[in-house]
């Protein structure tokens, strides 16, 4: 069937790929269910959680420059940025086929406290996906939107 191929060959960036959903959806693309991405490029702005990813994912007890910067040279990639600053949301998805938004605050408590945070990543962050795949000489494909329960 053609949809089980449908990731074959592609660069697929996920926004908030180390949140608790994100690295799920990035496990499931590795896999290659899909088809084999050419790419998976992890997009968040918690660089400490990129860190901790990385090592896991190369199965690494530490990080070494050769983890580090050598791991360019593999399919998963990780890129500091924020689904907020529409800048460099365009520049991640520049030369992407898919983009899989998981970038959002969930936690009702702080939401409620700082409402208009939750609407800068929640709502302003997607509104620049949007926007930056809409731009002329994009190649993108296939936007999608997940969420949790929160």
């Amino acid at each position: 069937m053609e949809n089980e191929k449908l990731l074959e060959g592609k660069h697929v960036v996920v926004t908030g790929g180390t949140g608790s959903l994100g690295r799920a959806v990035v496990r499931r693309l590795l896999s290659g269910d899909a088809g084999i991405p050419d790419r998976v490029t992890v997009f968040s702005r918690d660089e400490a959680k990129q860190h901790f990813m990385r090592l896991e994912f190369l199965e690494a007890p530490k990080a070494t420059d050769e983890i580090i910067y050598s791991s360019a040279k593999e399919s998963l990639r990780f890129v500091i940025g924020d689904v907020r600053d529409a800048d460099s949301v365009a520049k991640v998805i520049s030369d992407a086929h898919v983009v899989i938004n998981a970038a959002a605050l969930k936690q009702v408590p702080s939401s409620e406290y700082f409402p208009m945070e939750a609407v800068k990543t929640n709502i302003n962050g997607a509104e620049n996906i949007v926007k930056a795949c809409l731009k002329n000489g994009t190649r993108i494909e296939k936007v999608i939107g997940i969420s949790t329960d929160k």
